[in-house]
Parts: C-alpha cells; structure tokens; sequence
C-alpha cells in the first residue's frame, strides 16, 4: 500500500522535476564539449544529467522509505513503486501528438526512461538477493 501510494507521488514529482530539468539554461562553455557529438545523443546525454538523476534520486529515496517499511523484504514493492510513473509516462508519450522527426524525439527522451528502469531494476535486485540471504 505504501509502494503504491509513493509510486503516485513519484509520478506527479516526475511532471514537476522534467519540467524543472527542462527549463535549466546549461552554460556555453559546459555544452562545448558535448557539441562535437551527434546532436541526438548530446541532447540525451544533457537530458539524463538534467531529469534522470533527479528522478534517481527521488526514486531512491522512495525506494528506502519502501524498504524501511517493508517487513517481508520481497521486491514487488519496488517494481509498484515504478509502475504509475511508467504508465503515466507511456500515457504523454502516446498523447505527445505528431512529432516533426520520432527518431530526434524517441533518441533524446528515451535513454532517460532506460536509466531510471535499469536502476529500478537494480534496487528490486538487490532487494531479492537480501530477501534470500
């Protein structure tokens, strides 16, 4: 129960963080660097310094107040506590409309959501490997 009810916090912080994440001006002189690569994975490169670690790090401490409380230390509260954000998610991406270039969109926004599943993933992991031992 309380896996899913910070799962629906998480998912409604998530909104207020991307947009957060999204309106931050990175200077000139860090983007420098950055610019010599495809713009594709330069703007996804930005994209996960500037929502994906804030959304890790709201996860994780999500993932620690579900794993103080959770007596039976099974994983599944993990993956509930990531399961509103994925279908709200899915959700805005479906609603996103006709985009002018999916392969820009899906390439620059995609490896945010791969990051931040790969660490669910991790954390409900670990979390099994604890419940065994």
């Amino acid at each position: 129960m309380l896996a899913a009810l910070l799962g629906i916090l998480y998912a409604y912080l998530s909104v207020y963080i991307i947009s957060i994440g999204a309106a931050i001006a990175v200077p000139a002189n860090i983007l420098a660097p950055i610019a010599k690569v495809p713009p594709t994975f330069a703007f996804a490169l930005v994209d996960i310094i500037t929502t994906a670690l804030p959304l890790i790090m709201v996860y994780f401490l999500f993932a620690f107040i579900v794993k103080y409380f959770n007596s039976n230390k099974h994983y599944l509260p993990f993956l509930v506590l990531l399961a509103p954000f994925c279908f709200q998610h899915i959700f805005f991406f479906i609603n996103i409309g006709q985009s002018q270039n999916w392969l820009f969109t899906i390439g620059t926004i995609m490896p945010r959501y791969i990051v931040i599943v790969f660490f669910a993933l991790y954390v409900a992991k670990k979390a099994a490997n604890q419940a065994k031992a």
